[in-house]
């Protein structure tokens, strides 16, 4: 009796010792593991760091100084706070503000209804052509802005402009309408023209939220008698009501870097009309002499917090739709 327990206190002692080898060997996997999954994230990290991180950095520094982007920066021309305290007292920061924000509500109110209701179109099955059709509407994103820019500036120009000949010919108009030349319309334009560009994007975006819709729903309401309205109600926008909230967040932040399409049609003209952040930004910096990096830095970072409040918004926003469908699971379990 005695040795069958001194032979099962040895094996025991065998199991401790080999799990315990086990344990330390699944600590060492965990270790190497991990040291791979950070050895492939360097440089990810390293490019983050050096092109994204360091510059915002950078440029929260630089506002607090009047540097020119070329001399050192030094005691000498550093000013605190007066780079920020110039942008509120500066009438034209205040209208390229308001620009900015006309241009992102605008432009995103139009193109994200637009481009779901071609999106509902184009899926559905009794459509033909579907791939025709969405080339056509996506091919507007293939041009770059500068030439789609230059193209409808030809188009509307009002001395041998596509647009004004077709409309005087027709009797339509008595006078030439330059729509790029009048204060009233000319950011009104550039808002349509950008909407013609970008909406096809974002229509692949609804293509996508949309195949998350289940068939069998809507066959479901074509029994119940339910007309096309009520299924959109009742059925597709409460699916896809989490992507929604995102392609809405992708929407706006993309109308606030407007640059491209200013520059090329208006140049933030006529006089200062169509002045947006991003033009204002790029005047402070490059085009004035002496150049004011740290007074357009000052620019940008309010132009990021713009941003940031954005993607709160949409952080708060998802955060309830959580919440809400997490309890409707709740309820039918």
């Amino acid at each position: 009796m005695g040795k069958v327990i001194e032979s099962s206190r040895s094996l025991a002692a065998s199991a401790s010792a080999g799990g315990g080898k086990r344990v330390q060997t699944r600590v060492r996997g965990k270790g190497t593991t991990g040291f791979w999954i950070f050895l492939f994230l360097l440089p990810f990290l390293l490019f983050f760091g050096a092109f994204t991180l360091w510059p915002l950095l950078a440029t929260v520094v630089y506002s607090f100084f009047d540097w020119n982007g070329i001399d050192a920066l030094s005691a000498q021309n550093f000013v605190g706070l007066s780079n920020y305290l110039e942008l509120w007292h500066d009438p034209l920061f205040w209208q390229s503000f308001w620009n900015t924000l006309l241009f992102a509500l605008a432009n995103t109110a139009i193109k994200l209804p637009l481009s779901l209701f071609l999106a509902i179109i184009l899926t559905r099955k009794w459509l033909r052509f579907k791939r025709f059709f969405r080339t056509v509407f996506f091919v507007p994103i293939i041009l770059p802005v500068a030439l789609a820019g230059q193209i409808f500036t030809f188009l509307l120009n009002p001395s041998n402009g596509a647009l004004d000949s077709f409309l005087l010919g027709t009797g339509l108009i008595k006078q030439p309408i330059d729509l790029l030349g009048n204060g009233n319309t000319a950011l009104w334009t550039v808002i349509l023209i950008s909407v013609w560009q970008i909406f096809g994007q974002y229509m692949l975006y609804w293509m996508a939220a949309l195949q998350n819709v289940p068939e069998e729903l809507y066959e479901s309401a074509q029994i119940d008698r339910a007309n096309a309205w009520q299924q959109f109600v009742h059925i597709t926008l409460p699916t896809i009501a989490p992507m929604a909230i995102v392609i809405t967040l992708l929407g706006l932040v993309n109308s606030l870097h407007v640059f491209g399409i200013v520059v090329t049609m208006t140049s933030g003209g006529p006089g200062t009309s169509s002045y947006v952040l991003s033009y204002y930004i790029y005047e402070a910096a490059f085009q004035n002499l002496p150049f004011r990096y740290g007074y357009a830095s000052a620019t940008a970072v309010l132009f990021i917090l713009l941003a940031a409040i954005f993607v709160i918004i949409q952080w708060w926003l998802g955060r309830d739709n959580a919440q809400t469908t997490r309890q409707l699971g709740g309820g039918r379990a």
